[in-house]
């Protein structure tokens, strides 16, 4: 017994340090190269450490002729005013389905879990031509309409949610009184911050990397970070250690949100996990 639990430590730590290093790889050499210089790049292996682990010029060139501080700038609105809406509109669809017994409520429910078999791509001509005609094209706002709406992962995730939370909190605000969106807004949304925080981190990320959507229907002039990379990369002319420089731009936002909200994330996660 003593040989098996030894041996079962052993393997899970191999296991864990394994995937270490398959995660820590492509990290290593890409922050080796970011801190290069070109001639430095140019003469030196990718495992190579920089000599000056303090030269910034690579990030300074990449912020600048990269606009990617405006691209930065176009994405924390985009996501702050799309996360907004869709945790507040996907919360009280779930509400509604979950505490209500109305005529059609189970082929509400149905249309929202069919929209998952529906691939994004096949919708996007009917889409863009709506968008066209209402003038959103090249406009944030395009954008933020599409990554406002409700889908039916995050309403799982608050009917699971909302399990949690007695019916009788809503009959005793009804009885003192309170209106249908007074119980809901002062009482139960209050009491669902576990899954609003799994919702907000789990379509904040997939809505910081989505490449897609923003450069199907914003310009050059208006471009969120991922569409300013890929075309800041995709110049010719660019070396690739500047081209370093601006992933790892990228990848600081979301390494500061892990560190502050690391506990939130892990609680949000375990409380608002998905029951199909």
């Amino acid at each position: 017994m003593i040989y098996e639990s030894t041996l079962y430590k052993v393997l899970r730590y191999v296991i864990l340090v394994l995937a270490c290093v398959f995660v820590l790889i492509p990290l290593i050499p890409l922050v080796f190269m970011a801190f290069k210089t070109g001639a430095e790049y140019s003469a030196t292996s990718v495992l190579t450490p920089p000599s000056n682990f303090f030269n910034f010029y690579n990030f300074s060139y990449a912020i600048r002729v990269g606009k990617l501080g405006k691209a930065f700038l176009n994405t924390a609105i985009i996501l702050v005013i799309s996360l907004f809406f869709q945790i507040v509109f996907t919360s009280m669809v779930a509400y509604v389905l979950h505490r209500f017994d109305f005529v059609g409520r189970k082929v509400v429910k149905t249309l929202f879990t069919l929209t998952m078999f529906i691939p994004v791509v096949a919708t996007q001509t009917l889409i863009f031509r709506m968008m066209y005609a209402a003038k959103l094209i090249n406009t944030m706002w395009s954008v933020v309409l599409l990554y406002s709406g409700v889908g039916i992962v995050g309403i799982y995730i608050m009917l699971n949610q909302l399990d949690t939370i007695s019916k009788e909190i809503d009959e005793a605000a009804w009885i003192d009184g309170a209106g249908f969106f007074y119980t809901f807004f002062r009482i139960i949304f209050p009491l669902m911050r576990p899954a609003c925080t799994t919702l907000l981190i789990i379509n904040g990320i997939g809505l910081y990397n989505d490449f897609y959507i923003p450069n199907l229907y914003l310009n050059s002039d208006v471009q969120t970070f991922t569409v300013a990379l890929y075309k800041f990369y995709g110049s010719m002319s660019t070396p690739f250690e500047i081209v370093s420089a601006a992933i790892i731009i990228g990848m600081i936002p979301i390494i500061i949100i892990f560190l502050f909200l690391q506990k939130y994330i892990y609680n949000g996660l375990a409380a608002g996990s998905v029951k199909m």
